[in-house]
């Protein structure tokens, strides 16, 4: 038997972080094509049922569209069972209620529900204030294949009742076999006891630089009892963060040089976001605008940060009777941050000295 386990799909999310409207517009619905891409992937490759781990969706509130084409693909992957846990972006969401639910579409509530499939017992529960009696009141048969789904971050210590969280020492030695988590957002897998699996499937799609990688969903196949399970990459596009030393570089072109060679190997078409480190000089040419130009025929979108730093002798200003030197001396005296300083000593410096200031 075959299931996808996967989590944190959150249709609806804005992404207007960092995109334009019509960018943003066109990603949203790409995370819809791409729940649409895995229903036709598991009905292709005889998939028997579907695990959504919570945050579905991304706020309580779904337009009409999103709910009906939700629905649609969902009754018309006949021969697919969907197992559907509410998480802290989607309860109480449009999605469950009005008219009635696809007959294929199975949702857990607040108290244990467990659902036959073959071989295989699917138990989940919504997490909140009464978790240490919900979890006491786990039980699942030794001699069988137990699924749990829980959404919330991992709690190794002896926090209980706390929504969002799971609990690990809890869950111990309570004939689980297979621990499916949502919440967190990037894969991750681990032993929660001597029998148990416990495992992030993380988002499909990445929404933001902090899901920088793959992302997608996970592949369980358990037979006889046993389980083998695989990440499955499956976004429509990746998100990626570059660091980019640029000590000792002198030149825009230089830089870009730099940037091309640290993101050869990123997908045509992804979110980039390229940082650069470092320390630089007060000659060093850094145009950003420039370097972004470069870089967006390549992605579908770029952000150059300049997270450098200048290389100056503040010795050499601090008894130079100068314009220049009263300058430095009076913003390294002032209540400005480190950084403030710092831009401020550059633009002026530059200006002083006749040339072009950077960005």
């Amino acid at each position: 038997m075959k299931i996808i386990h996967c989590s944190d799909i959150h249709l609806g999310a804005s992404m207007r972080t960092h995109l334009t409207i019509d960018k943003a517009r066109k990603r949203q619905e790409e995370l819809l094509a791409t729940f649409s891409r895995m229903v036709n992937f598991a009905i292709t490759n005889d998939i028997a049922a579907i695990i959504i781990a919570g945050d579905l969706l991304d706020t309580s509130e779904c337009d009409i569209k999103t709910r009906n084409f939700l629905i649609n693909t969902i009754a018309d992957a006949k021969n697919v069972e969907f197992y559907y846990l509410c998480g802290n972006h989607d309860e109480n969401n449009i999605l469950l209620r009005g008219e009635e639910l696809p007959t294929n579409l199975h949702v857990f509530g607040t108290e244990w529900t467990t659902f036959r499939l073959g071989e295989v017992n699917i138990t989940g529960a919504t997490l909140g204030n009464d978790n240490a009696r919900l979890y006491n009141s786990l039980h699942l048969p030794a001699n069988e294949f137990n699924i749990v789904v829980l959404h919330g971050d991992i709690e190794l210590g002896h926090e209980i009742n706390k929504p969002d969280t799971v609990n690990f020492n809890m869950l111990k030695n309570r004939n689980i076999d297979y621990l499916a988590l949502g919440h967190i957002h990037s894969y991750r897998e681990g032993k929660l006891d001597n029998r148990a699996t416990y495992c992030y499937s993380g988002c499909l799609e990445g929404r933001g630089f902090d899901e920088c990688g793959q992302k997608g969903f996970v592949l369980l196949e358990i037979e006889n009892k046993k389980l083998n399970s695989r990440f499955i990459p499956f976004a429509r596009r990746e998100l990626a963060e570059i660091y980019v030393d640029i000590s000792g570089l002198n030149t825009t072109r230089e830089i870009l040089n730099a940037i091309n060679e640290q993101i050869k190997d990123v997908p045509a078409e992804s979110l980039v976001r390229v940082v650069l480190a470092g320390e630089y000089t007060l000659n060093t040419e850094k145009a950003l605008t420039l370097l972004e130009s470069n870089l967006e025929t390549r992605f579908y979108y770029v952000q150059v940060k300049d997270k450098s730093h200048l290389k100056l002798d503040i010795n050499r200003y601090a008894n130079d009777i100068s314009i220049a030197g009263e300058f430095v001396r009076l913003v390294r005296e002032s209540d400005l941050s480190p950084e403030e300083q710092e831009k401020v000593i550059v633009t002026g410096l530059h200006a002083l000295a006749g040339r072009e200031v950077n960005e």
